[in-house]
C-alpha cells in the first residue's frame, strides 16, 4: 500500500515539474495544424506534418488535430468556429492558401481577453501580439539545385515545372533554378511550364513527358507531390527530388539529388514559446553555418561525381556566409535590364547596377533572356470516338441493302404487269420500298461523326422511313380486312387513290411530332465526360436533348406501339382467310409480328443503363433487322413467283376456280338470313375493281342479284387497272356498274329489264342452278 501511495506522489511530482518547466498545464494544450493535402504526399505536406509530430514528441502535446483545407474561404469556414468555441492554444497555418484567412482570424482577436489563441502563418511581415509568421529562403534551394542540373545534364537541355501565379507562387524560384543551372553551364537550354497548382497531378505527369519528350533529361519542379520524378523515372532517367521530402529513402539510385526541409528545427521554439504564452517572434529559415540552425539537408547518388559534390559544397557554404540580399539570385549582371523592362526598384543599399531591392525579388514573374516558357498547361481532351469497324461495318451493310432496295424498286416497276406483283399493288410495294430507303440512310448517320445536324437528320430519316414503311404495311392489311369482313358480299371498290390519305396521314402525325422534338427538345451534339468508361481527360460526342424533347420522343414511341398494334390487330382479323392467292396478308403479319418483338426487346435496353457505344451498336443493328426482315418477308416470295412462272404468272392459282370456305359459309349464313332475296353467289373471289387506282367506289344496289363469281376476277382485285379498262360504263364515264362477265346460261336466266319509268322493274326469277 505504501508503494502505490508513493507512486501516486511521484507521478503527481513529474507533472507538476513538467508544467512548472513549461508555464502551462501540457494536458489542456490544445494545437491545431492545417496542411493543404494529404500528408502520405511524400513530398512537402510530409514533411510538415513530420516537424509537427516530431515537436508533438519533444513537448508531450497531446491534444492535436490535424486538417486538410485550402484557399481562403474553405480555410476560414473551418477555423473560425473552432478558435470560438473549442478554447484553441496554437494553430498552425502552413501553406500560403491558408495565410489570409488566418491574419484576418487573428486580427478579429487579437488583444481578446477571453480567446488567446497563437496563430503562425508563411510570410514574412512583422509579428503581432498573437500572430507570427515563417518564411524560408526557398531561392537559394532553388539555385543549389539548378547548379547540380546544369553540372548532371548530359543532352544540355534541362526543364522546370511551377505552380505559377494562378497556383499562388510567381516564378522568381524558376528564375532562381535558371540563373543556378546557366552560370555553372552557359550551354544549357531552359523549358518550363506552369501547373497552375501546386498539387495536379494529371498535368504535371504529362508536363513532364513533353519536357522529356523535347530532350530535357534533368527535371526540377517547386510543386507538392512526386509526380514530375516519377514520370522520369518511368521513362528510365534519373530524378531529382525538389519538394522537400527526401526522396532517396524511398526511391534509392533512382533519385539522383534530393534535398529536404527540416521542419522541427523551426517549429520546435515556436510552439515552445506559445507553450509560455510568450510575444510570438518571426523566424526565417535557410542554409545556416550552424549545424543546429540548417533548415535543408542534401542527398547525392551514388554515380554524382566528387567534383560535383564539390561544387555544389562550396556554392552552399558562399550561400551561408553572405547576406541574402546580395545572393547571387538578387545580384547579377542580368538584374539592371529586367527590373528596367519590368518596373521593378533597385538596391538601394547594395549595387545599384546588379542588386534588387529584397522585397521586389518576389515581382519577378516574367522569363529572363535565355528562358523558354510554355505557359500554363491545359490538358486537352480527347475524344473516344466510335469503333471504326462498327462504323464502316454498318455503313456497307447498310449500303449494299440500299442497293438492294433500288434493285427492288427497279424490279418492282419492270415487272409490274406481272400476276405476282399486280396483285400486291405496286404502288405501296413502292412506298414500302422507299421507307425502307429511308431507314438506311439513317442507321448510315446513326453511326456517323455527330453533330448538331447529324443528331436531327438521323432521327428525322428513322422515324419518318419507319412510318412510311409501317404505315404502308397496316393500310394495305386493312384493305383486305374491309374486302373479306364482308358478309353481305357487296361488289366493294377500294381504290388506292383512296388509301393515299391514310399513309399521309402517317407521315403528317410523324412531322408534326418531330418537329416539335425539334423545336422544343434542343436535340445537340454535346461533348460527354464521365460516363461510360472514360478516363478522367476523354470526352465522347453524344446526342442530348432536354426533357421536353425526351417527353415528346416518347410520345412518337407510343404512337410507332399503336401503329404496330393496330397492324397486329388487323393481321390477326384476317388470319382465317384461307385463300392461298392472298397469302401476303400473313406475310405483312409476320413483318409487324417481328418489328413488334425487336421494339419489346430494344425498349428495356434503352430504359436500362447501357454505354453509349453499345446503345448505338443495338440499335443500328436492330434497325437494319427489321427493315432488312420486312423487305424479304414481303419481297422475296414475290420475286420468286416471278422468276419461277414469269412476268405473265403461269401460276395456277390465277386460273383455278377455287372458292374460299370462310366466304363461301358466309354467304349460306347470310342466304338463310335473308331468303326475300334471291342471292346465289357463292363468293370465291374479290369483285373485279376491289383493288384497282379509280377514284370511284360502287357497291351493287342491294335488291339487285349478284351473280356467282370465279377466280377469273381475281386478277383485276389487287391491280392499278380500273374497272374503266374492264366495262364499258366507264369508258362512257356514266354511273352505272357493269357486272362482271358471266356464264350464258346464267345471262339468260338472269337478264333485267329496263322498263321506263315509273313503273318497277320486272321482277326476275333465278334459274334453279343458281340456288344451290
Amino acid at each position: 500500500m505504501k508503494k502505490i501511495i508513493f507512486l501516486v506522489l511521484f507521478l503527481i511530482f513529474i507533472f507538476k515539474d513538467i508544467k512548472s518547466s513549461y508555464g502551462v498545464d501540457l494536458v489542456n494544450f490544445k494545437m491545431i495544424t492545417l496542411l493543404s493535402n494529404n500528408f502520405n504526399d511524400l513530398g512537402f505536406n510530409n514533411m510538415l506534418n513530420q516537424g509537427k509530430v516530431n515537436v508533438e514528441k519533444q513537448l508531450g502535446i497531446t491534444d492535436t488535430k490535424v486538417y486538410i483545407v485550402d484557399g481562403y474561404n474553405d480555410t476560414k469556414a473551418l477555423l473560425l468556429p473552432m478558435v470560438q468555441n473549442e478554447d484553441v492554444d496554437f494553430v498552425m497555418c502552413t501553406s500560403l492558401g491558408h495565410v489570409e484567412a488566418c491574419k484576418e482570424i487573428a486580427k478579429m482577436y487579437e488583444g481578446s481577453l477571453t480567446i488567446k489563441t497563437q496563430f503562425m502563418v508563411r510570410g514574412s511581415s512583422n509579428a503581432t501580439s498573437n500572430l507570427l509568421q515563417v518564411t524560408y529562403n526557398y531561392a537559394s534551394i532553388n539555385y543549389i539545385s539548378g547548379v547540380f542540373a546544369g553540372l548532371y545534364t548530359k543532352t544540355n537541355k534541362i526543364g522546370f515545372l511551377s505552380p505559377g501565379l494562378l497556383g499562388g507562387s510567381a516564378d522568381c524560384f524558376v528564375y532562381a533554378y535558371w540563373l543556378g543551372a546557366k552560370q555553372i553551364n552557359p550551354k544549357i537550354e531552359f523549358y518550363y511550364y506552369n501547373i497552375g497548382a501546386f498539387l495536379n497531378s494529371d498535368k504535371t505527369t504529362r508536363a513532364t513527358a513533353e519536357l522529356l519528350d523535347m530532350g530535357c533529361d534533368v527535371i526540377g519542379d517547386t510543386l507538392d507531390d512526386f509526380s514530375a520524378g516519377n514520370t522520369v523515372i518511368s521513362r528510365g532517367f534519373k530524378a531529382l527530388g525538389t519538394n522537400g521530402f527526401p526522396q532517396r529513402e524511398v526511391y534509392g539510385e533512382n533519385v539522383v539529388f534530393s534535398y529536404s526541409y527540416n521542419w522541427t528545427k523551426i517549429f520546435l521554439p515556436i510552439v515552445k514559446n506559445a507553450l509560455v504564452k510568450g510575444k510570438p517572434k518571426n523566424n526565417y529559415a535557410d542554409f545556416n553555418i550552424d549545424p543546429t540552425l540548417n533548415f535543408y539537408d542534401i542527398s547525392y547518388g551514388f554515380d554524382v561525381p566528387q567534383d560535383t559534390k564539390t561544387k555544389i559544397n562550396d556554392t552552399i557554404s558562399y550561400l551561408k556566409s553572405t547576406p541574402r540580399a546580395i545572393h547571387p539570385t538578387n545580384c547579377n549582371d542580368l538584374m539592371l535590364k529586367y527590373a528596367e523592362k519590368w518596373n521593378l526598384t533597385m538596391s538601394t543599399t547594395y549595387d545599384r547596377t546588379k542588386c534588387i531591392a529584397g522585397s521586389n525579388f518576389f515581382f519577378i514573374n516574367e522569363p529572363f533572356p535565355g528562358m523558354t516558357y510554355f505557359g500554363y498547361y491545359n490538358i486537352t481532351n480527347t475524344q473516344v470516338k466510335f469503333s471504326p469497324s462498327i462504323q464502316i461495318g454498318v455503313s456497307i451493310v447498310s449500303g449494299v441493302l440500299i442497293a438492294i432496295v433500288l434493285l427492288s424498286m427497279v424490279g418492282v416497276y419492270k415487272y409490274r404487269a406481272s400476276s405476282s406483283i399486280r396483285s400486291a399493288s405496286p404502288i405501296f410495294l413502292i412506298f414500302i420500298l422507299f421507307g425502307a430507303l429511308i431507314v438506311f440512310g439513317g442507321i448510315i448517320l446513326w453511326v456517323s461523326e455527330l453533330n448538331d445536324h447529324v443528331c436531327n437528320g438521323r432521327l428525322w430519316m428513322v422515324t419518318l422511313g419507319f412510318s412510311t414503311l409501317i404505315g404502308s404495311l397496316v393500310v394495305k392489311n386493312f384493305r383486305i380486312w374491309l374486302i373479306f369482313d364482308n358478309p353481305e358480299l357487296k361488289t366493294v371498290k377500294i381504290t388506292n387513290y383512296q388509301l393515299y390519305p391514310w399513309v399521309a396521314c402517317c407521315l403528317v402525325i410523324n412531322i408534326i411530332l418531330m418537329s416539335i422534338l425539334t423545336s422544343l427538345g434542343d436535340l445537340r451534339e454535346v461533348d460527354a465526360t464521365g460516363i461510360d468508361s472514360l478516363g478522367k481527360y476523354e470526352f465522347l460526342k453524344i446526342c442530348k436533348m432536354n426533357n421536353s424533347g425526351a417527353s415528346v420522343l416518347y410520345t412518337i414511341l407510343a404512337y410507332f406501339g399503336a401503329l404496330l398494334l393496330t397492324g397486329v390487330f388487323v393481321s390477326w382479323k384476317i388470319r382465317i382467310v384461307d385463300i392461298e392467292e392472298f397469302n401476303e396478308s400473313r406475310a405483312i403479319a409476320h413483318t409487324l409480328y417481328a418489328i413488334s418483338f425487336c421494339l419489346f426487346v430494344i425498349v428495356p435496353l434503352m430504359i436500362s443503363p447501357l454505354e453509349k457505344q453499345s446503345e448505338t451498336i443495338i440499335l443500328s443493328v436492330a434497325g437494319l433487322f427489321i427493315t432488312t426482315a420486312a423487305v424479304l418477308i414481303i419481297f422475296l416470295p414475290k420475286f420468286y413467283r416471278v422468276y419461277e412462272y414469269g412476268e405473265e404468272g403461269t401460276n395456277e392459282m390465277f386460273k383455278s376456280k377455287k372458292s374460299s370456305n370462310i366466304a363461301t359459309a358466309r354467304a349460306e349464313s347470310h342466304k338463310s338470313s335473308n331468303s326475300g332475296n334471291h342471292r346465289t353467289n357463292r363468293r370465291g373471289n374479290l369483285v373485279s375493281g376491289d383493288f384497282t387506282d379509280d377514284s370511284e367506289s360502287s357497291v351493287i344496289e342491294p335488291n339487285q342479284e349478284v351473280a356467282d363469281v370465279t377466280s377469273g376476277a381475281v386478277l383485276a382485285d389487287f391491280t392499278e387497272e380500273s374497272v374503266s379498262e374492264i366495262d364499258e360504263n366507264e369508258k362512257n364515264h356514266n354511273d352505272e356498274i357493269e357486272l362482271p362477265e358471266i356464264n350464258q346460261s346464267e345471262q339468260q336466266n338472269s337478264e333485267i329489264e329496263q322498263p321506263p319509268p315509273p313503273p318497277p322493274p320486272q321482277q326476275i326469277e333465278p334459274d334453279e342452278k343458281n340456288q344451290d
